[in-house]
């Protein structure tokens, strides 16, 4: 019992410290500095550092609306509660969905929007005829494709939406379901 007691101590400080270094190491100017050596060798042992695990959050984002009733319906964001708050697949496997669909768009296909509103940018969309080569498609039918700038938080109070349209295209679907 003492020497599992003390073998969890040991490895949880070794741990601990390689945490605590590493995040002092991907720091600027600190409080407790390290040494260039130090900043070195915690590079060579966690060489991506912490924005390994985040994404840039002024990154264009995708998006997908239906252009028409007899489309599918989009199911996202992922956590809400018809997709029982991600626990049901339907919306994942749409979005990999329209990632296919989103990279046989051409770059001239895309129409440039000014208005930033959707509403306003769906009559300027050039339409586009697609067929999905996935073998169970979700995604059939006509929709509008976006690529949309993300509103900052600091600014969202004074747009009427958390998105603003940069550029559409009309894709229509074609699939056949098995």
């Amino acid at each position: 019992m003492q020497k599992s007691i003390s073998f969890f101590v040991i490895f949880s400080i070794l741990w601990g410290s390689l945490f605590l270094f590493s995040i002092i190491g991907s720091l600027g100017t600190t409080p407790i500095p390290l040494t260039k050596d130090s900043k070195f060798l915690m590079s060579s042992i966690l060489p991506q550092g912490w924005g390994f695990f985040s994404k840039n959050p002024r990154d264009t984002a995708i998006g997908l609306y239906e252009a028409e009733n007899a489309s599918a319906k989009v199911r996202w964001p992922n956590m809400r509660a018809d997709n029982l708050f991600g626990l049901y697949r339907y919306g994942r496997s749409q979005g990999v969905e329209m990632g296919v669909i989103y990279s046989q768009v051409g770059k001239e296909q895309w129409t440039a929007c000014k208005e930033k509103d959707l509403g306003a940018c769906k009559s300027k969309a050039k339409t586009v005829q697609l067929k999905t080569p996935a073998p169970r498609p979700l995604l059939c039918g006509s929709y509008y494709l976006t690529k949309e700038d993300i509103v900052p938080w600091s600014y969202s109070k004074y747009t009427p939406s958390s998105y603003q349209v940069k550029s559409i295209v009309k894709v229509v679907i074609s699939c056949s379901k098995t």
